[in-house]
């Protein structure tokens, strides 16, 4: 019997083992996940609990009785992957052997890099630091709100994939709109200056022309101020200072932080010097056939975006199939940015774009419609316990999308 472990259980490990589940009882093969989570997080939705649009309740499913129908299910840490003996090895020093290994942990969110967080910063990253956004955004009645990125972290084994200085923008923008709306309907909006900050020499690195230029008209109307080039060093109480030495007075700071490899990568030996899994364009392991690695955990993911880890999951099911049944096509991966920014009062900013990988695609739609997608998505997600919406319904969505660039 073929043992399949999964270890992590976000929308990449998901995704494989929703794909895995349709045969898995018709052939000689066992599927594991691991993850230290008993519940699934929606984790686009956090920036909506963050602006109390939604409860982590509402973004949340326990984890165990889904995979438990067609698999095992193991709540652990994972604390050592050996990947010559081909052992996962879980609290207690308990050994899970396997055959076929799925790394899908997701990036360390390096938030203590940056001294004064703790204390000062505040983030929509997790389900303990959105809610304590959203207590601080109720206290706020007037100052500066910084919003932005600390530097992308990356490897140099793989040198096909893009380098970018940022993770993932659409969080700084997402909340940016999100807040501007927020103090609008308070009536505060004359209180504050909303500023995005980055590292890079261009907010939104990863995308094309005519999307820099849609979001630049938004920003205007919405008077969210840009600053790029601008490297944060530390967080003061009222003020954060940048690596030029420069500053910006703050009343509350709000960081996408830097992505690192879990330490388990590099303790494990399987890491680049960043931590992150170095794979091939299948993200198969350079080193190690049988280990796969999808998601903001993969060297080749870039940007660190969801929807990449989905598609890569697919993908790596696909292949999964045929070496363990001889059956199915290999997946089409095909990597672009798409993501929608919610931007309150019911409007949301739709992102597609594959111009990092050398593609045509290049749009944007700004529309009640957008905000549409994005809520039947979230809401689609939990529903149905992290499956992605139908393939019919992703034909029609890009039918749609086509239209839009014409």
């Amino acid at each position: 019997m073929k043992k399949i472990v999964i270890v992590g259980a976000g929308f990449g490990g998901l995704t494989v083992f929703h794909h895995i589940s349709t045969w898995v009882n018709n052939a000689d093969a066992q599927v594991t996940v691991i993850d230290e989570r008993e519940t699934f997080l929606v984790k686009p939705s956090l920036p909506e609990v963050a602006l109390g649009e939604k409860d982590i309740r509402d973004i949340t499913f326990p984890l165990r009785p889904v995979i438990e129908s067609y698999g095992r299910f193991i709540r652990s840490r994972v604390h050592r992957i050996d990947a010559k003996a081909q052992q996962v090895y879980l609290d207690d020093e308990v050994a899970m052997p396997y055959d076929f290994l799925v790394i899908a942990l997701g990036g360390k969110k390096d938030f203590e890099s940056v001294p004064g967080f703790r204390e000062y910063g505040y983030s929509v990253c997790t389900d303990i630091l959105a809610p304590r956004l959203y207590e601080a955004l109720e206290k706020f009645e007037q100052g500066n709100i910084l919003i932005g990125s600390a530097p992308m972290l990356a490897g140099t084994r793989l040198k096909d994939v893009p380098h970018l200085e940022t993770a993932c923008e659409g969080p700084v923008g997402e909340v940016a709109f999100m807040i501007d709306n927020e103090l609008r309907e308070r009536g505060i909006r004359d209180q504050a200056r909303i500023i995005c900050f980055s590292p890079a020499e261009i907010f939104f690195e990863d995308v094309g022309d005519k999307v820099h230029e849609a979001f630049e008209g938004l920003a205007r109307k919405h008077e969210v101020e840009v600053v790029t080039n601008k490297v944060i060093d530390k967080i003061d109480k009222d003020h954060i200072v940048f690596k030029d030495g420069s500053t910006l007075s703050s009343a509350l700071t709000v960081l996408i932080p830097t992505y690192r490899g879990p330490d388990l990568i590099a303790e494990s030996g399987l890491g680049d010097e960043a931590g992150f899994v170095p794979t091939d364009e299948n993200f198969q392991h350079l080193d190690y056939a049988n280990i796969f690695a999808i998601g903001d955990v993969a060297s080749r993911t870039v940007p660190k975006l969801g929807h990449l880890a989905v598609e890569q999951g697919n993908l790596v099911a696909s292949l999964l199939r045929q070496r363990i049944v001889g059956q199915g096509e290999r997946y089409d991966y095909e990597p672009e940015i798409f993501c929608i920014m919610n931007m309150g009062h019911r409007k949301a900013m739709l992102i597609r774009s594959n111009t990092l990988w050398g593609g045509k695609t290049d749009i944007s739609y700004h529309s009640s419609m957008s905000h549409l997608m994005k809520s039947s998505f979230d809401t689609y997600m939990v529903k149905f316990k992290g499956k992605m919406p139908p393939q019919l319904a992703q034909r029609l969505l890009n039918v749609y999308l086509g239209r839009l660039q014409e």
